[in-house]
């Protein structure tokens, strides 16, 4: 299958990736620096890992292990290679690389402040937490029980998913004035 972006060569995309990590505040996960970078159509993942090895080879590229998996960041030396190399990317694709970057940037936020997380309890069944964070304060949680490891799965699937549907949805019915109603059928 022919490629149809303007970025095939090892060397500039090794360009695109110095100039995408330009736009991170912190270090970043392999998965989503990918989904950043690979925004040309004109290589793919194995183009991308081929090229990020020799970024982190010459020192342009920094990894580190955290307690959730390597992160990767931009070292001094990458951060002059990025500016030197800026406008041998063409504007078409620096454009979609700040398009994607942002993609990634909102799914990245969204994802943090959502927590799903279950855990068996003496009796077999499992204890769903469910929440949508502020920092480390809950905005909205809740626990439910589930009698199995695949429903507690689907449910943590589900919230990860739609939490603001779902957070939305329990204010609505919270909000409900229930009395009034049940006061009217009173009356009658």
């Amino acid at each position: 299958m022919k490629r149809i972006g303007l970025i095939r060569e090892k060397k500039e995309i090794e360009y695109l990736i110095l100039y995408v990590m330009t736009f991170l505040k912190e270090p970043i996960r392999y998965e989503d620096l990918a989904d950043m970078a690979i925004c040309d159509g004109g290589f793919g993942y194995f183009e991308f890992s081929d090229a990020m090895a020799e970024l982190i080879d010459l020192g342009h590229v920094c990894v580190t292990e955290t307690d959730d998996g390597k992160r990767y960041s931009l070292t001094e030396s990458g951060r002059m290679a990025a500016e030197a190399f800026e406008r041998r990317i063409p504007s078409p694709v620096r454009l979609e690389a700040g398009r994607s970057a942002a993609r990634v940037f909102a799914r990245i936020r969204r994802n943090a402040v959502i927590s799903a997380s279950h855990t068996v309890r003496e009796d077999g069944t499992m204890a769903v937490r469910l929440a949508l964070m502020d920092d480390k304060t809950p905005v909205f949680s809740f626990e439910i029980m589930v009698p199995n490891e695949a429903q507690a799965q689907l449910y943590e699937k589900n919230f990860r998913a739609h939490a603001e549907k779902m957070y939305d949805g329990m204010i609505c019915v919270l909000l409900n004035n229930y009395g009034a109603f049940e006061e009217e059928f009173e009356d009658l």
